[in-house]
């Protein structure tokens, strides 16, 4: 195994990914569970998570953009990968190379994906969206679908909507809800199309919708759709971004900190530096807000974030240099991202998709380290 510089990692642990997608899968109660890996699988390395998910028995992953689809694919996903977004017109011989799915979106698109493919004497797989009330992408009627299923040159394997208020409980978001499947059932009634329409918060809080397959995205990573709203089936935190203590320093009372001298302390205090900063994905919004845990104690942010570096109060920890820092993770509620993010006015999901490049992704299976993953061209 490659040496791992401790300086700020995250921990991708697959045996709670494994545990989580059996937990989502028993509750959907013998639907198809559709993995979602667009965008790195949320920060989390998608080959990693996408190798495991098939050797699970996961036949169908989504992403969002034709690069996505073709690094899944040359990491060895046999299955059917679904793209969610648009591909250009230039890159529909990769569609066809890559074996990769496109959502049609648009009777306009549809056709052009059509001619393409009678072009080429082929028939392009397609995931018809549908537009329930999102309003983002998806067509908007029964004859426009008709319209699409006309198309000689198109394989129909499935027709999907997305919700956009799944993730509430409030009497008015399920009415709205509610009405966004009926239109899903109403436009494809009869066509004979594979149908899914539960993402994440779909699986939890509608979990009677007919559909042949769910979409599970954010849970299966361990995250809630709506922080603090809870799951109806146990998840475990896949991603632990760690650090390490730096340095550390004792200042007087009045020592002011970081960029900006937002931060004067009012008693003698020691401070540790930790390698980690707004370019690793540890947002500035955290300044003085934030806590980080170490050696079971958590520690609050002093001052602003910086690029590189964080500095937080350990006056009352017992803490040495070298000594491992827990900036996200399931080791408590104020370690969780969920439970971050709601402090800075986000969501957990874009917490752990910001975790950066120059972030290594240590890939843990059984408590033993599997893997290193370096986005980029250094290996030491």
């Amino acid at each position: 195994m490659e040496k791992l510089l401790r300086r700020t990692w995250a921990e991708i642990d697959l045996s709670a990914l494994e545990y989580n997608y059996n937990n989502i899968k028993s509750y959907a109660g013998g639907k198809e569970v559709i993995a979602v890996v667009k965008a790195d699988a949320y920060g989390h390395d998608d080959r990693s998570i996408g190798r495991k998910l098939a050797g699970l028995g996961v036949r169908r992953f989504a992403v969002s953009n034709i690069w996505e689809g073709i690094k899944l694919r040359c990491s060895g996903i046999d299955g059917e990968i679904i793209i969610f977004g648009y591909t250009d017109e230039d890159f529909f011989d990769e569609l066809v190379k890559y074996g990769l799915t496109q959502t049609a979106g648009s009777v306009e698109y549809a056709q052009r994906l059509s001619a393409y493919a009678l072009k080429n004497k082929l028939r392009l797989p397609v995931h018809i969206k549908i537009n329930t009330g999102m309003n983002r992408v998806g067509i908007d009627t029964r004859e426009e679908l008709e319209r699409i299923m006309s198309l000689s040159g198109l394989d129909f394997i499935a027709a999907y909507t997305h919700f956009s208020v799944a993730d509430s409980l409030d009497d008015e978001d399920i009415s709205y809800t509610d009405a966004q499947q009926e239109k899903l059932l109403s436009v494809t009634e009869g066509k004979g199309l594979m149908l899914h329409s539960q993402n994440s918060a779909g699986i939890a809080y509608h979990k009677c919708f007919k559909a042949d397959a769910v979409r599970a995205g954010i849970v299966l990573y361990g995250l809630l759709p709506n922080y603090p709203l809870k799951v109806p089936f146990d998840i475990k935190n896949v991603m632990t971004l760690k650090s390490r203590v730096q340095q550390l320093k004792r200042l007087p009372t009045g020592a002011e900190i970081s960029y900006g001298r937002t931060f004067r302390a009012g008693r003698e205090i020691t401070a540790a530096v930790v390698p980690i900063g707004y370019a690793d994905g540890y947002f500035r919004a955290f300044s003085s807000k934030g806590k980080m845990l170490i050696n079971g104690k958590l520690c609050p942010v002093l001052g602003r974030v910086c690029m590189d570096q964080t500095i937080v109060d350990v006056t009352d920890a017992d803490v040495s240099v070298g000594d491992e820092v827990i900036v996200y993770g399931g080791q408590c509620e104020q370690t969780n991202a969920d439970y971050n993010a709601a402090l800075i006015g986000t969501i957990g999901y874009e917490l752990t998709c910001a975790v950066s490049c120059r972030v290594p992704r240590v890939i843990i299976e059984d408590g033993k380290i599997k893997d290193i993953v370096r986005y980029g061209d250094i290996h030491l």
